[in-house]
């Protein structure tokens, strides 16, 4: 419903505004496309974090789906295995009750009438005592396997509830999704060419002031760093500047770089289309180091780095909220200069984006 009503705010204001002014100037022409192509711009940006959003949510669901099922199997050998070892101690139990049945319990009393000594009479009473023991472990056992099987059998059941609740909550995600798609299609659809064409141009604009905006901010950041790190008296901080990734980042920014051009498909984790955590999953899977598959998992894959420590190979994330990691909707992979490598959107394609944005929340390291 959200959805719908931004569309509709938005795409009455392209209506309305779709002419030029009676004798408009160039100059007064360009300022009205570039404010209409951002209030556009802005729009879309929403629609696209939402979809980013449900699409992290569904992936998410489907990793719990998938470790339910790891679990069922697991319970289901369990259960067999404990079926087994209660038929075979049902099996032990009757045998020593056909026995008794069939040749009769001994008689202790009688057993110690026949005994040629004290000695054998011991021995004998011992012995009964043995037998009436494992008797009645064998019972016991009989009974413990009994409500172990039972346990299992529910814990079962509980699994089998719990992944039909998965499986419907995946498929009402996977529609959510489709309806957004559906609806931000629509929205592109009513635009005119002339918007269109300001829109992407307003984009590249801002990607440019973004970058400028980053880099100046982090140049600012490590030129404070240096004057504490002289102040504090210490000659090794450098200049602060990311050089090169080494090991494990270098082998992941060079993977991101590779995948470059290849669609956003939500859900897809390669190797032919990858949605935002699925590239980076990919991207550090192919250096040897596994992260979780969603980006709100991936926040606790290492420890925190500040925005002046940044270097190629960290993972960038971005929130509807910068107080609450629960928000997370996006991430990338940091290679420098201000710049990550992501998967951001349906219809979209891999590529090197700013990470200048209002809604960045921060960044982890991986390698440690």
């Amino acid at each position: 419903m959200l959805c719908g009503v931004a569309l509709g705010g938005v795409g009455g204001i392209e209506r309305q505004t779709a002419g030029a002014a009676p004798g408009e100037t160039p100059a007064r022409k360009i300022a009205r496309l570039r404010a209409r192509a951002a209030r556009v711009q802005a729009a879309v940006d929403r629609m696209n974090a939402r979809v980013e959003g449900l699409v992290e949510d569904y992936n998410q669901v489907r990793e719990d789906l998938a470790r339910t099922r790891v679990e069922q199997a697991r319970t289901e050998k369990q259960v067999l295995a404990a079926r087994r070892r209660l038929r075979a101690a049902r099996r032990q139990l009757g045998r020593r009750l056909w026995t008794i049945y069939t040749g009769g319990a001994p008689s202790t009393l009688g057993q110690l009438l026949g005994a040629d000594s004290v000695h054998d009479a011991l021995v004998t009473t011992k012995y009964q005592e043995q037998v009436v023991g494992a008797d009645r472990a064998a019972i016991d056992r009989v009974e413990q396997l009994r409500r172990e099987v039972e346990a299992l059998a529910a814990k079962l059941a509980d699994q089998a509830e719990r992944q039909e609740r998965l499986q419907a909550s995946l498929a009402a995600k996977r529609r959510q999704i489709e309806s957004r798609l559906a609806a931000q299609h629509r929205y592109h659809q009513r635009l005119t060419r002339q918007v269109r064409r300001a829109v992407a141009a307003e984009r590249r604009r801002q990607e440019r002031l973004r970058r400028r905006a980053l880099l100046r901010r982090l140049a600012a950041e490590r030129a404070a760093r240096a004057r504490a790190a002289a102040a504090a008296g210490s000659f090794s901080a450098g200049s602060g500047t990311a050089g090169a990734p080494s090991g494990a980042a270098a082998r992941a920014v060079a993977f991101a770089r590779s995948q470059l051009g290849k669609p956003y498909i939500w859900g897809a984790a390669g190797p032919s289309s990858y949605d935002c955590s699925g590239l980076t999953m990919a991207a550090y899977r192919s250096a040897g180091v596994w992260l979780p598959r969603v980006s709100r998992a991936q926040w606790n894959a290492g420890p925190r780095v500040g925005l002046g420590s940044l270097a190629p190979g960290d993972l960038v994330f971005f929130a509807y909220n910068a107080g609450d990691p629960g928000s997370i909707h996006h991430v990338g992979i940091y290679i420098g200069g201000g710049a990550m490598v992501e998967a951001p959107y349906s219809g979209a394609s891999v590529r090197i984006a700013s990470i200048g944005r209002s809604d960045y929340i921060g960044a982890v390291r991986p390698t440690g």
